[in-house]
């Protein structure tokens, strides 16, 4: 079986490898802006814990703007231990209103407060914004609800999950504890008949399994699944799915 954090860096090598088509900001103010309006919105954040692992849920829980400081949700894998301390540098992805944002932070405090895990950082002194709209990760509303259904290649058993969100490279799905096994974590899964806006039909292929870790509902968990071996026609279904909820986040931004 291969790492899935080798799996992960050599399928999902995403936009933000390409540092010609991304501004940096470094002025405190914009900064700051930056990161009040992500924690108002209470956008979802994605952490990458080292530079070749994979990317895990997480969220800007609180900021201190006096201090210059942010706190994160902390990122507790499944599958192992967060490798997290004090003075180590993590990334953060971030989709806000559509456009696709990135900085590093270095972690100055690992804490727990009322029982919840939070990673304290010191604010960034850069931000990076990819200049061309490009989908990064995009969440789905709410309200629009979408099934997938996920089968294991080495079993007969079927999974039905909702879907989070997806990009044209990936998607995470929300599902009941228990329905997945964490030693499954870098092995390949069919996925079926997901439900994308704009389609007659759905979409189908194979997605090897990333990412597993307690979702913020109840007795759900939360998985992440890299595509492998994309068709043109399900790459365009993706690609334009992804666009689709992009230009929504744009409006309800405006």
């Amino acid at each position: 079986m291969r790492d899935p954090h080798e799996t992960r860096s050599s399928q999902i090598e995403d936009s933000w490898e390409a540092r010609t088509d991304e501004e940096s900001v470094r002025g405190p103010a914009r900064i700051s802006a930056t990161l009040a309006e992500i924690n108002r919105q209470l956008v979802p954040v994605a952490v990458r814990l080292d530079p070749e692992g994979p990317l895990y849920d997480s969220l800007l829980s609180r900021l201190e703007p006096v201090e210059r400081r942010l706190y994160l949700d902390h990122v507790d894998p499944l599958q192992e231990p967060a490798p997290l301390r004090p003075d180590q540098a993590i990334q953060v992805f971030i989709s806000l209103r559509g456009t696709a944002i990135r900085f590093s932070v270095t972690v100055q405090e690992v804490l727990v407060e009322d029982g919840k895990g939070l990673i304290r950082c010191d604010y960034p002194t850069e931000i990076l914004y990819l200049k061309r709209r490009e989908i990064f990760r995009v969440q789905l509303p709410h309200y629009d609800q979408r099934r997938v259904c996920l089968r294991h290649l080495d079993s007969d058993h079927e999974i039905d999950a909702q879907l989070l969100d997806l990009s044209v490279k990936g998607f995470s799905v929300e599902l009941e504890s228990g329905r997945i096994d964490p030693r499954q974590i870098g092995t390949p899964f069919e996925y079926t008949r997901m439900e994308l806006p704009g389609l007659r039909g759905t979409v189908s292929g194979e997605a090897v399994l990333v990412n597993l870790r307690p979702s913020s509902r109840s007795g759900c968990l939360s998985a992440g699944f890299s595509m492998i071996d994309l068709d043109p026609q399900t790459e365009r279904s993706l690609m334009r799915a992804s666009l689709y909820y992009q230009r929504r986040a744009r409006r309800m931004g405006d």
